[in-house]
């Protein structure tokens, strides 16, 4: 969040309590609109952490993201984050990379190895967040930093969440029947 400049959306500033480096939430309430004044799409969450052993659980916050599209995913779908956990990827592992493109509507696979794994900060020690250096094939200058989540094995390709366009139409145009459909029903 503070990468975003995001920081007035941030709980450790309204909640009391010890927020963990991984923490389990809900979503409570989920509203796609556009940034004031800037016309970019956004997505407004409200969140309540759900883990009975942490000392904010039961409180919930509110978040406002713009499309991430360069960015670390840092919300992640709960079975996708345990079975990265799970994989326990370590130094000389080969791995895929996903990479959205710069539209982020498609993007390619990124074949690379772990270098090393450690903590990307004293604060949150033992957090997987960015916590695996990663070269890549076709780049062996630089090193990546990488959460488990965004790491796939060469074997099985994770295929990026989408939804094929002839799904999309059919949603949409349900939608928009059933908006039409309670439209002419309600009466003053």
């Amino acid at each position: 969040l503070e990468s975003i400049d995001d920081l007035k959306s941030g709980p450790w500033l309204s909640l009391k309590g010890h927020i963990r480096a991984v923490e389990f939430c809900s979503v409570e309430s989920l509203k796609y609109s556009t940034l004031r004044g800037s016309g970019e799409s956004c997505c407004s969450l409200i969140l309540k952490f759900i883990d009975p052993s942490s000392t904010v659980s039961g409180e919930v916050f509110r978040l406002t993201l713009s499309e991430l599209n360069n960015f670390p995913d840092f919300l992640v779908e709960r079975t996708r984050y345990e079975a990265s956990i799970l994989r326990n990827w370590s130094g000389r592992d080969k791995c895929l990379v996903w990479w959205r493109d710069g539209s982020g509507q498609s993007g390619n696979w990124w074949e690379g190895r772990i270098l090393s794994s450690k903590d990307k900060s004293n604060e949150f020690p033992g957090s997987p967040w960015e916590r695996f250096s990663v070269h890549y094939k076709s780049d062996l200058t630089n090193k990546h930093l990488h959460s488990p989540w965004e790491l796939h094995d060469l074997d099985s390709p994770w295929e990026p969440p989408h939804i094929e366009n002839e799904i999309r139409d059919e949603l949409l145009s349900s939608f928009g029947y059933l908006t039409h459909s309670v439209r002419n029903q309600v009466t003053f």
